[in-house]
C-alpha cells in the first residue's frame, strides 16, 4: 500500500496534471514580419537621402525636408522614423564608421605626429564636406542625449584611447612640444571646427589655412623658445561642463553637475 506522502504526490500530480490540461494554450509570439519590399526600399531611400540632407543642413533639417528631398509623402517617413531623433540614431553607425576609420588611419602611421596631423585634417575634410558631424562634434550633448543609447560615451571611447597614445608617443618622439595634453588637442580641434562652420560660406577650403597655424603651435622647439602656457590645462569634467549647452559659439546655460 503506498505511504500517505506518496499518495499525497500522486494526487497532487493528477490534479496538476489536469489544471495544465484545462488551461488554454497560449501560442508563442510570432517572429516581427519583415518589411515588405516596396517598404524596405522606401525606408533605406529615406536613410540615403536624410545622409545628403543632414551633410548639407545639419541635424536640425526637419524628418519635412527629408520626405521633400527623397519625393516621398510626409507620413511615409513618420510611420518608419516617428521623429527626427529616431533617424539621427540609425545614422549614427555611419558617423561613428567615418570617424572609427580616421582613428584607424592615423594609429597605422609609423610617426606619430604624422598621426596626429592626419587626425586632425581628416576630422576637418570629413567635417567641412558633412554638416551632421560638425554638429555631432560641436554640439553633441545636444543630439546625442537624444538617442536611446549612450553615444556620447562611443564616440569617446574609440577617439579617446588612441589620441592619448598619439599624443604621448609624439612628445617622446620630440616632435609635440611636451607642455601640451589631450585636453589641449580636443580644444584646439573643437575650435578648428568652428572655424570650418564658419568660413565654410565664403571659401569651404580655407580652414586649412588656419590648420597649418594651429600645426605650428604644437610642434616641438629648442629649449626655452616657446612660450609657456599658462593657465593649467582642462580637466575632462571641465571639457564636458564647456560642451554642455554650447553650439558655435553661442551659449545656453551649462547643467550642473551634482
Amino acid at each position: 500500500m503506498p505511504s500517505p506522502m506518496t499518495a499525497t504526490m500522486a494526487g497532487a500530480a493528477v490534479t496538476n496534471a489536469k489544471t495544465e490540461m484545462a488551461k488554454p494554450q497560449v501560442a508563442a509570439p510570432a517572429a516581427p514580419r519583415p518589411l515588405r519590399r516596396d517598404a524596405e526600399r522606401n525606408r533605406q531611400l529615406i536613410i540615403d537621402t536624410a545622409k545628403t540632407v543632414f551633410a548639407a543642413r545639419g541635424l536640425d533639417a526637419s524628418l519635412d525636408e527629408v520626405a521633400h528631398e527623397a519625393g516621398l509623402g510626409v507620413g511615409t517617413v513618420y510611420r518608419r522614423f516617428p521623429n527626427r531623433d529616431a533617424l539621427i540614431d540609425a545614422l549614427f553607425d555611419d558617423m561613428l564608421a567615418s570617424i572609427t576609420r580616421i582613428v584607424a588611419e592615423s594609429m597605422a602611421l609609423p610617426r606619430a605626429w604624422d598621426g596626429l596631423v592626419h587626425f586632425m585634417t581628416a576630422m576637418l575634410e570629413s567635417q567641412g564636406r558633412d554638416k551632421a558631424l560638425r554638429d555631432l562634434m560641436l554640439s553633441r550633448q545636444k543630439y546625442l542625449d537624444q538617442c536611446e543609447l549612450d553615444r556620447e560615451e562611443v564616440v569617446r571611447e574609440t577617439v579617446q584611447p588612441a589620441l592619448y597614445d598619439i599624443i604621448g608617443r609624439a612628445k617622446a618622439e620630440g616632435d609635440l612640444r611636451p607642455d601640451v595634453v589631450p585636453a589641449d588637442v580636443g580644444v584646439l580641434l573643437i575650435s578648428a571646427v568652428g572655424v570650418v562652420d564658419f568660413t565654410a560660406p565664403a571659401d569651404p577650403e580655407v580652414w586649412r589655412r588656419h590648420l597649418a597655424v594651429l600645426l605650428d603651435g604644437l610642434r616641438a622647439r629648442a629649449a626655452g623658445d616657446t612660450t609657456v602656457l599658462a593657465p593649467a590645462p582642462l580637466d575632462d569634467e571641465q571639457l564636458d561642463l564647456c560642451m554642455s549647452g554650447w553650439k558655435y559659439g553661442t551659449r545656453e546655460t551649462p547643467r550642473r553637475r551634482s
